[in-house]
């Protein structure tokens, strides 16, 4: 894996600290990692740094990146955000950059603790259910495979068909990133509020297709 190729990298902002670096890799496959960042970071800026990252590293093996990404960026001048940003990707090239691909079995999670703030887990087995929940990728990743139907799925209470999902809703769309697929989703009480999750499940899983069509 070491020699796989970068084809294309973006930067996707996901909250005001937080962005998205997506990797594409020659032969369809792709690699997400969250970069966190401390304050807003512009779109313009965003932009400038997508621009000379793909410039300075589209075409090396992911090997190539990691020893040699320093020397790549040292005569860059970027402006001064564009450089607090580009320090950061230096400082994290041995992550970001790294061999290990995303598998199958990868789930990304959002913050569970929002879950465990909600009064259905105040009780002590309820949180224990949800924990055991969260930190089980490998169940998670199966439940999700099987959503991949297409538009938007809802699951509510014991429809779910796993003893440890009866008092939550799963509410999933199905994205495509090229010949490459996943699926988005929330996860919550049974009391969420239905149609502000189904429209933003929904306008999220059409935002990554087009962002990646």
């Amino acid at each position: 894996m070491d020699q796989t190729v970068l084809e294309r990298l973006d930067l996707v902002r996901v909250s005001s600290e937080k962005l998205l670096l997506v990797l594409s890799l020659r032969g369809g496959a792709m690699r997400t990692i969250f970069v966190e960042v401390s304050g807003a970071i512009a779109d313009p800026v965003l932009t400038e740094v997508a621009l000379v990252l793909n410039e300075r590293l589209a075409g090396l093996t992911l090997r190539e990146i990691r020893a040699s990404l320093v020397a790549r960026l040292r005569d860059t001048v970027p402006s001064e955000q564009a450089g607090h940003l580009l320090k950061i990707f230096v400082q994290g090239a041995d992550l970001m950059f790294d061999a290990p691909l995303t598998t199958d079995d990868d789930v990304v999670l959002g913050a569970a603790s929002v879950l465990a703030e909600q009064p259905e887990f105040a009780s002590g087995d309820s949180l224990r259910r949800l924990i055991a929940l969260t930190e089980t990728r490998q169940h998670l990743s199966e439940l999700l495979r099987k959503r991949s139907m297409g538009g938007i799925t809802i699951t509510i209470g014991n429809e779910n068909a796993d003893p440890r999902l009866d008092n939550l809703t799963i509410v999933t769309a199905e994205y495509r990133a090229g010949p490459l697929g996943g699926v988005i989703g929330v996860i919550g009480p049974t009391r969420m509020p239905y149609e502000k999750v189904i429209s933003l499940v929904s306008h999220t899983s059409q935002m990554i297709t087009a962002l990646f069509a």
